[in-house]
């Protein structure tokens, strides 16, 4: 027997799993009692042997294949939110996020429990976790963890080229962020440019750079920039510089002495988009391909199968002969997803099954209940973002939500209503809307307003964000629900396409 005739028996077991038809109804019936309790409808739930369900999860977790990791962890999330007081449901709850290395998530599980489940494990299984624990720690932060995926980008970064993509919620920037902090710490003389798509997202990426390195700026010698007319530019530094195309373009042409070492492309799907930004992107990159020392280049974008097809852009990528090591896409979420379609026309809400692609029936009442309602029904101790294609629809549901809610009565939502009249207009609507900790997010709000209402979403004082497309250019704003009220963006007929709604799909459970 050849080594290609064999098959080892995880092979055996993985291969088919998917098509498992006693699984897949589990799943499903789960889905179906997770829903039931989700909009409180007083249906009879269906069977599912708990102990089945556990032991699949508790397979799927061990699985090489991302989807499969993905799976357990929603089997287990699942059954825990539908019984919550379940010693065996802990157990596997805890062994299948250490299996799959989702070591955030078992911090916030252990940190809900009074007795750590932890305890209760043997000395070997403790010793495993503490081993695999140590794999992935961050260099930069190392009482901080990775994700698995994580850890196999950022062991790549040093790479001349490197293309990786991986869903919005897995939280991507985290990686070069936590590889320039520990270049610094190091004593590396580099200047690294993060090449952002938005204006808005420069403000927050920065931000956390400054965040991040603290005083190591000062110590290190190191400056954070924003635009190509920047007075540090002027001084003798290394930069981190955090740009929209257009902003590195200018940055090129008006400095060329300074050099980019490394070139991080966020949201690198935008290089192929139809708008004028992304010629600005071919611009950069080939600038930069001609100068004597070239960059290492590093693509990163939303979960898409193909990476590499951006490695073309670099002329020295396309002579390589090992393609394969130069790009990476995961597919791991760390966090559960579940998606639901409501007709609030005709009434009826239905489930959309991710692992049989199929529309499952959960009411077919044809009582039509206000959006409001449901937003507030399910947004309840939640945060909670809800998509419209257009500033007037998103600041009228706004209003028309707010009307049955009360003034929270707290100083920093008061604080930042006082100031949105004072420098917008003392009628304003969001002045009133914030002190009921809701809010709008659009385009055309003050950069400093927008600032303060994504601090207050993100620190749990705003609960409900009424926002248009410019959420999903990438501002991270992670939210427990989120409501699409169309497929559309924008004023006009433009369908959102595949990443986009993956995108924005990908703001829920955000890790940060």
């Amino acid at each position: 027997m050849t080594d290609k005739d064999t098959v080892s028996l995880g092979n055996i077991i993985f291969d088919d799993i998917d098509k498992n038809p006693y699984l897949n109804e589990l799943y499903g019936n789960i889905l179906y009692n997770y829903s039931l309790r989700l909009f409180q409808i007083k249906n009879e739930y269906k069977p599912v042997n708990i102990s089945d369900a556990l032991r699949f999860a508790d397979i799927l977790s061990k699985s090489p294949t991302d989807r499969h990791m993905t799976w357990a962890q929603e089997i287990v999330a699942l059954l825990k939110e539908i019984v919550p007081n379940n010693l065996e449901i802990d157990i596997y709850l805890n062994s299948v996020l250490s299996s799959t290395g989702n070591y955030q998530g078992l911090e916030t599980v252990e940190n809900k429990k009074t007795t750590p489940i932890s305890s209760r494990r043997n000395l070997l299984d403790r010793f495993y976790e503490e081993y695999s624990k140590e794999l992935v720690s961050i260099p930069a932060e190392p009482d901080k963890l990775f994700f698995r995926p994580h850890k196999q980008i950022y062991d790549r970064l040093t790479q001349p080229y490197l293309s990786y993509s991986g869903p919005t919620s897995m939280g991507k920037s985290l990686i070069m962020r936590m590889f320039i902090k520990k270049q610094v710490q190091d004593g590396t003389k580099f200047n690294y440019a993060l090449i952002v798509p938005t204006k808005a997202l420069i403000n927050e990426v920065s931000i956390k750079i400054i965040s991040d390195l603290g005083s190591l700026l000062k110590e290190k010698n190191y400056r954070v920039v924003t635009s190509a007319g920047a007075l540090a530019l002027e001084e003798e530094h290394n930069f981190i510089y955090v740009l929209t195309p257009e902003r590195l373009l200018y940055l090129l042409i008006r400095h060329k002495n300074k050099g980019v070492d490394y070139l991080f492309i966020d949201e690198a799907h935008k290089i192929t988009s139809k708008d004028k930004r992304s010629t600005f992107y071919y611009k950069n990159i080939d600038m930069l391909a001609q100068r004597e020392k070239k960059p290492h280049v590093i693509f990163a974008s939303p979960n898409i199968p193909n990476p590499e097809v951006y490695l073309k852009l670099v002329p020295e990528a396309l002579e390589a002969t090992d393609w394969g090591y130069n790009k990476l896409a995961t597919s791991f979420s760390p966090v559960s997803q579940v998606k639901y379609l409501i007709d609030c026309v005709d009434g009826g809400i239905h489930l959309f099954n991710d692992r049989s692609s199929q529309l499952m029936e959960i009411s077919k009442a044809a009582i039509k209940i206000p959006f409001s309602n449901i937003v507030a029904h399910l947004g309840k101790g939640a945060q909670t973002i809800i998509y419209f294609n257009s500033k007037d629809k998103a600041i009228q549901a706004a209003i028309d939500y707010a009307e049955h809610e009360q003034d929270k009565n707290d100083s920093e939502l008061d604080a930042v209503a006082r100031e949105i009249a004072n420098q917008v207009h003392k009628d304003y609507f969001l002045a009133k809307l914030i002190k009921k900790g809701i809010a709008y997010h659009i385009g055309y709000l003050p950069a400093s307003i927008r600032m303060k209402i994504e601090k207050l979403f993100r620190d749990r004082k705003i609960v409900a964000m009424f926002c248009t497309s410019t959420l999903v250019e990438g501002v991270n704003l992670p939210a427990d629900n989120l409501f699409i009220t169309t497929y559309r963006k924008g004023r006009g007929q433009t369908k959102m396409t595949a990443v986009d709604f993956r995108n924005l799909v990908g703001r829920v459970g955000r890790i940060n």
